[in-house]
């Protein structure tokens, strides 16, 4: 899902609209509903992205998934999307109202991915320390990833600190092999 200036602009008039309906909270809960849906049904996104779905059958599908489960304000919202042809933005707009969502309750989004599980006293400290250095609320994200031999990553936006130990023999390793071409009497 790449966020376009297109969805950036629904995003942002979605979620303007929502507040604008005192329906900020529901309508969140819906697009986070929507993205899991979208991540985890192949049907879903698979008519998500299909232009080929005439409007009304959209509109009709889509009334019969939500109608009665999600906020009118979304509904409303997603009739709309069907009639301008941007549902294939969906995605990628739900994506955008939780990031002005997050930003207006001061909440940063971290994903942390460990070569172990952590424990609540380990995930405490860390976003403990995060929070002091951001400034802000921490919802951290947490994956499992052994390959990483030990240690973990943080990634907050585009920016990544990498604590694995994975990482740090492939520094050692280059160091030792910089160590050979600089020192002529270190090769052998």
């Amino acid at each position: 899902m790449e966020i376009t200036s297109v969805s950036r602009r629904y995003g942002t008039a979605l979620y303007e609209f929502s507040l604008e309906q005192n329906a900020r909270d529901t309508v969140r809960a819906d697009c986070l509903a929507i993205g899991r849906l979208f991540a985890d049904s192949r049907e879903f996104s698979g008519f998500i992205l299909d232009p080929t779905i005439p409007l009304p059958e959209a509109e009709k599908a889509l009334v019969s998934l939500f109608e009665g489960q999600a906020d009118p304000v979304t509904l409303r919202f997603l009739r709309f999307l069907v009639s301008r042809r941007r549902l294939d933005q969906l995605p990628a707009i739900c994506a955008v109202f939780e990031e002005r969502t997050c930003e207006d309750l001061g909440i940063l989004k971290v994903n942390i991915t460990a070569a172990n599980a952590l424990n609540q006293d380990q995930l405490a400290a860390m976003t403990q320390k995060l929070h002091v250095r951001y400034q802000k609320q921490i919802d951290a994200e947490i994956q499992v990833e052994p390959s990483l031999i030990g240690g973990f990553k943080i990634q907050v936006g585009d920016h990544i600190q990498d604590f694995t130990l994975l990482t740090q023999l492939d520094h050692f390793e280059q160091s030792v092999i910089n160590a050979k071409h600089e020192h002529p009497k270190l090769k052998g």
